[in-house]
């Protein structure tokens, strides 16, 4: 009996996570960061139609004659979910996923910024990055933080580094970018 139940309640949070998978969208609430992460490994975007399925979307790359060439391609799943920094209000998560694309490789990266409001967490802003080539990929690490933004002391404001690694086969490249949570917004810092 006692397995019996233990395996109902499994089962019924598995499918309570296949649900929120299917309609994780910008509105979604979270009970935690943990529950979020655990819902974007869940989220299937090639069958998940929300409004964050463009997020995990490409072009076909091709030959101009291709009829394929420009056809949006969307990910079947989501790889990985990192948490990169969290506090009691905000949260920086990374999420990569990978378009199948006839072409060449192609990886796509998107940094959510959660926001807590009262007991639930919410997506605040994202930005999205992808690579293309035999060695494509799109990181992100946590690089420093400030602790006088905005004026007040002990106010640790992170800076994430995110690095999109494209090209291969005698011409690759990477190009990287910082951004910092501003006013819940995530903003990309440049050269002063």
């Amino acid at each position: 009996m006692k397995n019996v139940l233990s395996a109902l309640a499994i089962g019924a949070f598995v499918f309570a996570l296949d649900a929120a998978a299917a309609d994780f969208a910008r509105s979604s609430k979270f009970a935690s960061v943990k529950e979020f992460e655990a819902t974007v490994l869940a989220f299937q975007p090639a069958v998940g139609k929300t409004d964050l399925t463009p997020l995990f979307t490409v072009r076909e790359l091709g030959q101009p004659e291709d009829p394929q060439t420009g056809t949006p391609v969307t990910a079947p799943k989501v790889q990985s979910s990192t948490t990169l920094w969290a506090n009691d209000s905000q949260a920086l998560v990374f999420v990569t996923a990978s378009p199948p694309i006839e072409a060449t490789q192609a990886v796509v990266g998107v940094l959510f910024l959660l926001k807590r409001d009262g007991k639930s967490w919410q997506i605040a802003d994202a930005q999205r990055f992808s690579a293309f080539g035999k060695y494509a990929g799109v990181s992100a690490k946590l690089t420093s933080g400030s602790d006088t933004d905005n004026g007040r002391p002990n106010d640790w404001t992170p800076i994430v580094t995110i690095e999109e690694s494209q090209g291969g086969r005698g011409y690759s490249y990477q190009v990287s970018g910082s951004y910092k949570v501003h006013e819940a917004k995530l903003q990309r810092l440049d050269l002063e």
